[in-house]
């Protein structure tokens, strides 16, 4: 879907920013001087997204429908942003799926599910953006989690999946240096969400604990608010920022695991523990 769009003002391109956190920080661009560009696959999710961001805006606010899990529609995606927008400084990929079970349960269909929305929606759509980042020396987001960064117990086969997001992020940061594309990730813990306790409800498996249901596999980390990882993510855009975690302060816990791992999985256990 095509607007007038404006030479002098950035384009930033959101992927699956009709919903939750992208919705927030696609709302979070658009309020702070960009040209926003939403893509997801629900029209009538995308078409509300934009009703509701173009209000706060005083910039162009598009949307495309787009499956960025099928390589085709990613390419066609990216040749309607060249067309419509002529430019495109920051990419946001924010397109995302989770799941609860034991990784002795995981199906390879679920797997490579878990894998196309995390990891390759993120590929495609780099791969599609490079051409236009180059021109403007811009930036590539990737939403990662937590779960980027250690293997916590009951979420199934989505720290596999954000291990790969985060092991792609750094290469493309060092492929793509000389281009002076930045990539970075951002991986922030459980987000606070009116559903706490019932997402999963449709991917959860019998054998599970009542904490497997809770935000990061039931980690007594206190929810984020998704308007200060969006505020985040412009920050980190703004600094050619490499790497986030939040909140912060875990930052150090990971550290700590990766240099002594008896004490990372105790660290593990002891937050994903369902007792105080």
């Amino acid at each position: 879907m095509a607007e007038h769009a404006f030479s002098d003002v950035p384009v930033a391109v959101v992927t699956g920013g009709s919903t939750g956190l992208g919705f927030e920080i696609a709302s979070h661009f658009a309020k702070n001087g960009y040209h926003l560009v939403l893509v997801g696959r629900n029209e009538e999710r995308l078409k509300t997204a934009h009703a509701k961001i173009k209000l706060a805006s005083h910039h162009p606010v598009q949307y495309y429908i787009c499956d960025v899990t099928i390589q085709s529609e990613v390419q066609q995606l990216f040749k309607h942003i060249e067309s419509d927008c002529n430019r495109l400084d920051v990419l946001l990929n924010c397109v995302g799926k989770s799941d609860r079970g034991l990784l002795q349960d995981l199906s390879a269909e679920s797997l490579s599910s878990l894998i196309d929305a995390n990891l390759l929606s993120a590929l495609y759509c780099t791969q599609q953006s490079l051409q236009l980042l180059e021109r403007s020396h811009g930036v590539i987001v990737n939403i990662g989690s937590l779960a980027s960064k250690v293997g916590a117990r009951f979420i199934g086969g989505y720290s596999i999946a954000k291990h790969g997001l985060a092991g792609m992020t750094q290469q493309f940061r060092l492929e793509l240096k000389e281009r002076g594309i930045h990539v970075c990730l951002l991986s922030p813990g459980p987000i606070r969400r009116t559903d706490e306790g019932q997402r999963y409800e449709d991917r959860m498996s019998e054998n599970l604990p009542e904490q497997a249901r809770r935000p990061g596999g039931g980690t007594r980390v206190k929810g984020l608010s998704s308007s200060v990882v969006a505020a985040v993510a412009l920050k980190m855009v703004r600094k050619r920022q490499p790497d986030r975690v939040l909140p912060g302060y875990l930052r150090l816990l990971i550290g700590v695991g990766h240099l002594w791992p008896r004490l990372g999985d105790w660290l593990l256990l002891k937050f994903t523990s369902s007792h105080s």
